[in-house]
């Protein structure tokens, strides 16, 4: 190419050449029309700036660098593509580049005002994006224009940094199709709604994560070009205005969550005939869910809300996707209708009152659901057994009122997460459960299961939590299942699952209730992928702790107290370098405490109390300094610090107080003191009482005289030969 120096267009686009630009193609003076895209070349942007007739120039989605400076005198430039490279540079070299009509800086480390005042004088300027760059505050500089000369269809700065106050310049534009100033600090500022005033031909508007406040107003006529609203993430307050669906009846995505609205939901959003996406979660919306709602609506989430009442029957209708009620306080019976919505996926319903079995119509979502959450409520009856939801891969139905034994999810082995903890289930746990080769989470604690825990479990090689807690499980720990969790299930293969997967515009993270160092706590999924653990506590649990502990590294949890476990503490727990939480309370356990788990840096709660150990606690140094008595009491025959008991020579304990000394219990030169003393101190006290009172003095000489005598007599009598009498 170098040598056709007259060549005037050249397009390389998509062909992955991955090597370095040849800097002879500088010398392409002639050059109209230039576009490299998506090539992976390599090179710094200044082997472009002697190509000042350059007219389009498209080099995104490569690995270019440098200073944009280097192209502030391509003069003749009305498209300019420099998205996804590594340039960088001050946005006010672009002043010279008064053609430009179109300029895409996205994914770079440009330095973009938010007012953009350094582009005021671009008066063909129509299309800017430039998100993911530098955006930062500059409303103190000066400029050679105050007010932009561009009439922008398009502007997308999205991104991150201190926007300052919201752009006024904007203020000045009437022919706005698209906005997206997301995730920019604009410091509070008052909610822009003369933007909608202004455009009536706006088609999308973002102000996601903006840090705006106030009231969300309508235009005082109907926009109907507008067609995705997406304000969500700020604190906005007030109501939802009533007449929101005459004013902006074309909208397909509608989403108000994480403000602080209140009030009702507008019956006039049904009359929003085209609306898919409707998201109002996290607001203090009360009042209950309109009767009349958009047929057509896909994903509907009005969760953590205040709303009550029960689900309206009109919603039977709905081709739903997606179905959040989760966190507000709905009651009555879930509706049977639900098992006609033969596309629903995903269905949270968590955290309210609804009560009655699971609908048996349920069986008719069976190869479409994905999620289920019917958690903290008071559902009652079994689980029924014809569920077989062949694509279902998180449920949820922990803290209900569910009985009798597992039957159900039988065929569904895709699950990722199974949560049937806080019920009243029954029976065995199922050998089957060993299928789901994709189970990372297993919750089945504070139930009355019972018998043993199956062998099968050690199939599951994707574990991350197990947690049978607080049941009347028996039998032995199988070997194996120490061996489960590995680092195969990594945080990798976990992502993969889809846990935090998403629908359209519609994301699912439901948290799990786990124990660790003694307290339980909620965890979401973006915690869940550091956390890994076994707890069997509380249960009817016999035999030894396996001593088989493979690949075992990355668990963080282990908690084994409150069973009849026996034999000693198994060396291999130190092989656990990662581990944070070990409870082996409340057992009969015996032997030494290994001193190899001073090797666990990161353990932060330990407890082998109340069981049947002996000799040495562990040397009081790294993690196991900050250990107290409580961890090692109920063990009586275990001495040493911070117990108690001190030890003797040989390691076993003593009776001795925490202050005793090596010279013994007593301290010697106190009691040669006090000794002295009292003989001293005694006498005296006599001498003073028989000098007081005759009568005591009287009757002191008597006794004094009859006791010598008596012992006179006896050692005449007894003691002396005869001879000396």
């Amino acid at each position: 190419f170098c040598e056709l120096r007259k060549l005037q267009t050249l397009a390389i686009i998509n062909s992955y050449w991955n090597a370095s630009l040849p800097e002879c193609f500088s010398e392409l003076t002639s050059l109209k029309y230039f576009d490299i895209s998506s090539n992976n070349f390599s090179g710094n942007v200044y082997v472009f700036k002697n190509l000042t007739l350059l007219e389009y120039l498209d080099i995104s989605f490569n690995s270019f660098f440098g200073d944009i400076s280097m192209l502030k005198n391509l003069k003749s430039l009305e498209y300019l593509y420099l998205q996804s490279n590594k340039i960088f540079g001050d946005i006010s070299y672009f002043m010279s580049l008064t053609s430009l009509r179109e300029l895409r800086l996205s994914n770079n480390n440009i330095e973009i005002p938010s007012s953009l005042a350094p582009l005021f004088n671009l008066s063909k300027l129509q299309k800017l994006y430039a998100d993911n760059n530098m955006i930062y505050n500059a409303e103190t500089e000066m400029h050679s224009v105050d007010t932009p000369t561009f009439q922008l269809r398009s502007i997308s700065l999205s991104c991150c940094g201190d926007g300052g106050s919201f752009p006024q310049s904007l203020n000045h534009q009437h022919d706005l199709r698209d906005v997206d100033l997301s995730n920019i600090n604009f410091k509070g500022d008052q909610f822009p709604n003369w933007l909608l005033e202004n455009n009536k031909k706006l088609e999308t508007l973002y102000l996601v994560n903006s840090s705006l406040s106030g009231h969300f107003q309508l235009p005082s006529t109907s926009r109907r070009g507008l067609s995705r609203l997406d304000i969500s993430s700020n604190s906005l307050d007030g109501n939802i205005p009533n007449e929101i669906g005459a004013k902006l009846p074309s909208l397909l995505v509608l989403n108000m969550s994480n403000n602080f609205f209140g009030g009702g939901i507008p019956i006039s959003i049904g009359d929003m005939i085209s609306l898919q996406i409707l998201d109002f979660s996290n607001n203090k919306l009360s009042g209950g869910i309109p009767r009349h709602l958009p047929m057509g609506l896909l994903i509907f989430d009005v969760s953590n809300n205040q709303l009550f009442g029960d689900i309206p029957s009109s919603m039977e209708n709905m081709s739903l996707l997606a179905l959040d009620l989760s966190n507000n306080t709905l009651f009555g019976g879930i509706p049977r209708w639900m098992g006609k919505m033969s596309g629903l996926e995903v269905l949270l319903m968590a955290n309210n009152h609804f009560e009655g079995p699971i609908p048996v119509e349920f069986c008719k979502l069976n190869y479409s659901l994905k999620f289920l959450d019917l958690s903290a409520n008071n559902i009652s009856g079994s689980l029924p057994s014809f569920f077989s939801f062949t694509r279902l891969t998180h449920v949820y139905l922990s803290r209900n009122k569910l009985k009798g034994p597992i039957t159900s999810f039988i065929n569904s082995i895709d699950l990722v997460t199974l949560d049937l903890s806080n019920n009243h289930l029954t029976g065995n746990i199922p050998n089957w459960i060993g299928n789901f080769s994709t189970l990372s989470y297993l919750l089945l604690n504070n139930n009355y299961f019972e018998g043993g825990i199956p062998v099968q479990l050690c199939d599951l090689h994707c574990l991350r939590l197990i947690d049978v807690s607080n049941n009347n499980l028996s039998g032995t720990i199988p070997p194996c299942l120490m061996n489960t969790i590995s680092n195969y299930s990594s945080r990798a293969n976990f992502d993969n699952s889809g846990y935090d997967g998403s629908i359209g515009y519609f994301s699912v993270d439901v948290p799990i209730k786990f124990t660790t160092k003694s307290i339980s706590y909620f965890y979401k999924a973006t915690v869940l992928t550091y956390l890994s653990g076994i707890d069997l506590s509380c249960n009817k649990l016999t035999g030894e702790i396996p001593h088989q502990i493979q690949h075992f590294q990355d668990i963080t949890v282990l908690n084994f107290s409150h069973n009849s476990l026996i034999g000693p503490i198994p060396p291999a727990l130190a092989d656990l370098s990662q581990i944070e939480s070990l409870d082996l309370s409340h057992n009969n356990l015996s032997g030494n405490i290994p001193s190899h788990l001073l090797g666990l840096h990161f353990l932060s709660f330990f407890s082998v109390a109340y069981n049947n150990l002996s000799g040495t606690t562990p040397q009081r140094s790294g993690q196991f300094a900050t250990f107290e008595e409580s961890s090692y009491v109920g063990n009586p025959f275990l001495c040493g610090e911070p117990l108690p008991k001190n030890c003797s020579i040989d390691g076993s304990s003593s009776s001795m107080p925490k202050n005793a000394t090596d010279e013994g219990f007593i301290d010697m030169e106190f009691f040669y003191g006090s000794f002295v003393g009292s003989y001293i101190v005694i006498p005296l006290c006599i001498a003073i009482v028989l000098y007081i009172n005759p009568y005591w003095r009287q009757a002191w000489f008597y006794h004094v005289e009859a006791a010598t005598m008596s012992c006179y007599y006896f050692v005449l009598d007894h003691i002396l030969p005869k001879r000396f009498r």
